[in-house]
């Protein structure tokens, strides 16, 4: 049964207040009368099952009356240019937010991690910490097809997760974002030496007194071959460093924009060290307009980082990062949603890299997205050489056209 899309807005919107009050201990409110419908959030793009084209997994609730509600992830395997078959969808815990991709088994096939910020009811006035995360591995005997969802509770407000091998011994790990703010931290559990393929209980990562996180990125920041970890926390972005002892350095904090919500890790200016990228939501969530943006992180010495402000369409959620016109060099796309708006919907800012200025991005253009559009992931979805854009709400594609490269059709139904 198909709903309003007010109706889809306002749960989204009541969605993402549970996510706001879980981070500062707030909550309560009533429950709205609704048809049953389905709502998505996180997106991949990714090669699953080895035969070079770009596959599409997204995280699905389907919502038929008060949380917790139950979730999915549902995966578009593209057998041909533009051809996605229907999706097999995998259950996982309730109410999905954060997905991401990683070979956690070490077979050279790429997993699914999903996390849900809550698992039960939330309580008047109670942070939630019932968060867990839905951990999915592909079959060996079967490319593209996932086994049963290992379900493991974190606790806090799981609002993202990511697999990468953050201990030094060899074997992958989960790290989550925790958006509880009393709990300053992000979570890692570590994989089992004794039961490969299991999770040891969560171990916390300080991140600040008073501080929560809404996303994660995993890259090498400082060019010693260990992961580290770049959160988009409510006060900036948050780096924690991986050091030589299996630990983590103290978290430092780069001061971003105006409500962080997305992170991502790249060299932007080809100078061999990692860039970060932070998507600000600006005012829209506090009931006003302007101040959104995309934070720059230039790293222009070892540690040291340079920031640069670029303002986008109001409510940035999440931002992706790849080659959007055919040039060789990183760009950056940003979705963004204000949840308060029941008519107006997301929009899609295309940031590309100024031709005589390597490391400067600038907004070429800004699209209409879905209306509840709030995830986005870049792949090639017609085999064409370029890359699309993937948006979270349908879920749905905007093509780049191959006769003006850095430019988009509106969104299509992915299949």
């Amino acid at each position: 049964m198909r709903t309003s899309v007010a109706a889809r807005r306002a749960v989204l919107a009541a969605a993402a207040i549970l996510l706001v009050a879980a981070c500062g201990g707030g909550g309560g409110g009533g429950e709205a009368a609704i048809p049953p419908f389905w709502l998505r959030s996180g997106i991949v793009v990714a090669d699953f099952d080895g035969n070079g084209r770009a596959d599409v997994a997204v995280a699905a609730t389907y919502i038929a009356g008060p949380p917790p509600h139950p979730g999915y992830l549902d995966v578009y395997l593209q057998s041909a240019p533009r051809q996605f078959a229907a999706p097999v969808q995998y259950p996982v815990g309730p109410d999905p937010w954060g997905l991401s991709a990683g070979d956690f088994d070490g077979d050279g096939r790429l997993d699914l991690v999903a996390a849900s910020p809550a698992t039960e009811a939330p309580q008047p006035n109670v942070a939630s910490n019932s968060g867990a995360i839905a951990l999915l591995q592909q079959d060996a005997a079967r490319a593209g097809v996932f086994l049963p969802a290992l379900r493991t509770a974190t606790g806090g407000a799981a609002n993202d997760a990511a697999i990468a091998e953050l201990t030094g011994d060899a074997r992958a790990d989960v790290i989550v974002a925790d958006g509880v703010l009393v709990n300053g931290r992000a979570l890692l559990l570590e994989q089992s030496g004794a039961q490969p393929g299991s999770l040891l209980a969560p171990v916390p990562i300080p991140i600040g007194a008073g501080r929560g996180s809404g996303e994660l990125a995993v890259g090498d920041l400082n060019g010693d071959g260990r992961a580290d970890i770049v959160l988009a926390a409510s006060d900036g972005a948050a780096i924690v460093l991986q050091n030589g002892s299996g630990g983590f350095d103290p978290a430092q904090v780069l001061p971003a924009g105006v409500l962080p919500q997305g992170v991502a890790i790249a060299d932007i200016d080809g100078d061999g060290r990692a860039d970060i990228v932070v998507a600000n939501a600006g005012n829209a969530p506090a009931g006003g307009t302007g101040g959104a943006s995309v934070t720059l992180l230039r790293q222009t010495s070892p540690g040291q980082f340079a920031a640069t402000a670029i303002a986008v369409a109001d409510g940035a959620r999440r931002v992706a990062i790849a080659d959007l016109n055919g040039d060789g060099v990183p760009d950056a796309a940003v979705i963004s949603l204000v949840y308060q708006s029941q008519s107006t919907p997301s929009r899609i800012s295309v940031l590309l890299q100024l031709p005589a200025a390597r490391g400067q991005l600038a907004v070429a253009a800004v699209y209409d997205g879905p209306f509840n559009g709030n995830f986005i992931a870049i792949g090639d979805a017609d085999g064409d050489g370029l890359n699309d854009l993937f948006v979270n709400d349908g879920p749905v594609v905007l093509l780049q056209r191959a006769a003006t490269p850095g430019t988009f059709d509106p969104p299509r139904a992915l299949r």
